[in-house]
């Protein structure tokens, strides 16, 4: 028999502060399933020049960084700046790779509460490669799914391994130079639509964006 495992409460973003832990996916110590957190638009957050990056073309640690605002598609590779904590600046190139949409029966092993099995989740594939001179091992993966409501949705993490997705933080002793693939799980409340893939550290940081096509994936019985 399977174990029927607890998933982690949804979040929906509303800014990321300099001090706080730079967006990362639900809290992997909630013991229940979890809701779906209210719909709000971006608001607070630091200035982008304390993020490490301005408007554009902004040289950080040696590297050119993509400019805010920019739009990108599936397959194109931006370069950011972000500080997941106080003392922390992050420099990566990030490459989005894959954008699929999933039936939640792809969580049928799982314990999910009424508000998540009304939700639509995507998993987001992505390539990161550390370009600055922090180690970001265990920070998490700075990506955000922009729904149709204009509402920024962190990644979920989970309690328990789960193989088709495991929406992990970057992993262990991630130093300059090194690479690694994600995927990452997104669960938009009220069957939500992915509208983009945002990379937004503040409110007053102008996103850099990738749209694409959505791969539905079929579905489980």
């Amino acid at each position: 028999m399977m174990r029927r495992t607890a998933l982690p409460a949804l979040a929906a973003v509303a800014a990321l502060a300099l001090t706080g832990c730079g967006g990362g996916g639900s809290s992997t110590s909630t013991p229940a399933a979890g809701g779906t957190g209210s719909s709000t638009s971006p608001s607070g957050g630091s200035s982008s020049t304390e993020q490490g990056a301005s408007s554009s073309a902004t040289v950080v640690e040696g590297v050119k960084l993509t400019a805010q605002g920019s739009q990108l598609k599936v397959g194109d590779t931006a370069r950011v700046s972000w500080r997941p904590d106080q003392k922390t600046l992050g420099v990566i190139s990030m490459t989005v790779t894959k954008l699929q949409k999933m039936p939640i029966s792809a969580f049928s092993d799982w314990r999910l509460d009424r508000a998540t099995q009304r939700s639509t989740p995507y998993f987001v594939h992505a390539r990161v490669r550390n370009l600055g001179r922090s180690d970001l091992a265990g920070d998490p993966v700075p990506l955000y799914l922009l729904d149709q409501r204009n509402t920024l949705l962190q990644s979920s993490t989970f309690q328990a391994q789960y193989t088709p997705c495991p929406s992990r933080p970057l992993p262990a002793k991630f130093t300059r130079g090194k690479r690694t693939s994600v995927c990452l799980v997104y669960f938009a409340p009220s069957h939500g639509k992915l509208v983009a893939i945002s990379f937004r550290p503040t409110e007053s940081f102008d996103a850099i964006t990738w749209k694409g096509r959505v791969i539905s994936a079929a579905k489980r019985h």
